[in-house]
């Protein structure tokens, strides 16, 4: 009997998990906002991106480094792209005082300069400004910690009687930094919790939006 009822429940509460809403914590802070009025062209940077997930080939045997920097690499230069589809999109109803560089030229100026994915992190501002030749460079950081699928998480919540599993959860900041002085001058903090993986295009929207209200360098 008891079977019988897991095997009724286990669709039930599938429904549920895709009909649920996620939750969304986010703050922002303008830190330096003088310097904010400073800018005119800011560049776009590739995300720095960490990607926690543990699938089932992962329990049976170590993932692959190469495979996973690949994957990262992957993201983090769509999201780049998409803020900057998005920041485009809502420029176009509500201008901004600035311009941002268009992600192509932005990544052809690294690339000249021996600047690549891998080792983004390994330069000064001041090396990133003299690359760019942009007045503030906006970056970010994104995390995912997806524990299992979710309909496996919840195959095994229901046929094993173990505790809760944790929900996903992707972490992400974006800051913006004063090329001149090197200051982090703005910062945005959002956490989404309960969805599944968002693709880059979706996150993108979700951190245009949710930012647009204190987002600097608006008229």
């Amino acid at each position: 009997m008891r079977l019988t009822m897991r095997r009724y429940l286990l669709p039930l509460l599938l429904l549920g998990l895709l009909a649920s809403c996620s939750q969304r914590v986010y703050s922002t802070r303008e830190i330096v906002p003088q310097a904010l009025t400073r800018h005119r062209l800011v560049a776009i940077l590739p995300f720095d991106v960490q990607l926690a997930r543990i699938r089932l080939q992962d329990i049976a045997a170590a993932p692959d480094p190469e495979k996973q920097q690949e994957q990262r690499r992957l993201v983090a230069y769509q999201l780049q792209q998409e803020l900057l589809k998005q920041l485009a999109e809502r420029q176009a109803k509500h201008p901004y005082s600035v311009q941002f560089q268009n992600v192509a030229e932005t990544n052809s100026r690294l690339e000249r300069a021996g600047i690549t994915y891998d080792n983004l992190n390994d330069h000064s501002m001041a090396e990133l400004q003299a690359a760019l030749g942009v007045d503030a460079i906006l970056s970010g950081e994104t995390s995912l910690f997806q524990p299992l699928p979710n309909g496996l998480a919840v195959a095994l919540l229901v046929l094993t009687d173990t505790g809760g599993l944790a929900p996903s959860e992707v972490l992400t900041n974006v800051t913006i930094h004063d090329c001149q002085s090197g200051e982090l001058v703005w910062k945005f903090d959002h956490q989404l919790i309960g969805d599944l993986s968002p693709s880059p295009a979706t996150l993108a929207r979700v951190l245009v939006r949710n930012s647009a209200r204190t987002f600097p360098y608006r008229p």
